[in-house]
């Protein structure tokens, strides 16, 4: 039976519920929302549901050895989920630091903006209609040809001081992004054979967040 951890039960979190309950419905959820009320709302149960009210990064930290490899994520709150959780593992008696990625990572992408230290890139100016199958060679919303994979691009990138990791976000079903827990947990193994700095990004085919870090 499938296992899937829904990270954050806002307005994407109970879309995702839906589109996974749609498609399998025998899967055992886990919602994990640090607020309490949002688990009390809308939830649709049929099937296997847990809910859990925790930080979703640190819900995934303290279970790091009861999640398996085949267990999914759905990040569905507005942080960088794999990054935190990463930090939460680099950290040792200081709490790893948190740099700026590069300049040149993303340049001539049609969209590129950094907020905070968080690094937002994606193929698309405009907002993606929230039930986009990702078409793997062309835009749903405007039919022109793209190219390749955001993540794909991402590892091509050359010249960067340091390592940089991508976790790619598969589409389970249009608009329901994940990764199956193995792929966070070859993420830190990667962190703690090359050192800092060391840059993250979770990306899908058109979008993507990239975060520093550095430690000790």
């Amino acid at each position: 039976m499938k296992r899937i951890f829904i990270v954050g039960y806002g307005k994407f979190g109970k879309s995702a519920l839906s589109r996974i309950r749609h498609r399998w419905t025998k899967a055992e959820v886990w919602l994990i929302d640090s607020r309490p009320e949002s688990l009390v709302e809308g939830v649709n149960k049929r099937g296997s549901l847990i809910r859990v009210v925790s930080d979703g990064p640190r819900f995934l930290f303290e279970n790091n050895t009861a999640i398996n490899d085949t267990d999914w994520v759905i990040p569905a709150l507005p942080r960088h989920l794999a990054f935190e959780w990463l930090r939460l593992n680099m950290q040792t008696k200081t709490a790893p630091g948190i740099l700026t990625p590069p300049a040149t990572l993303g340049e001539g992408l049609p969209f590129r903006k950094i907020f905070g230290r968080n690094l937002y890139l994606s193929y698309a100016d405009f907002v993606c209609p929230d039930n986009c199958p990702a078409p793997p060679h062309y835009c749903f919303k405007t039919k022109k040809v793209r190219p390749i994979p955001l993540w794909e691009g991402l590892r091509a990138h050359q010249g960067l001081k340091g390592t940089l990791a991508v976790l790619e976000s598969r589409q389970l079903a249009p608009g329901l992004g994940g990764f199956p827990f193995k792929d966070l947990r070859s993420i830190l193994e990667m962190a703690r054979k090359t050192g800092p700095p060391f840059y993250l990004a979770t990306a899908c085919r058109c979008h993507g967040v990239v975060n520093g870090l550095t430690w000790l």
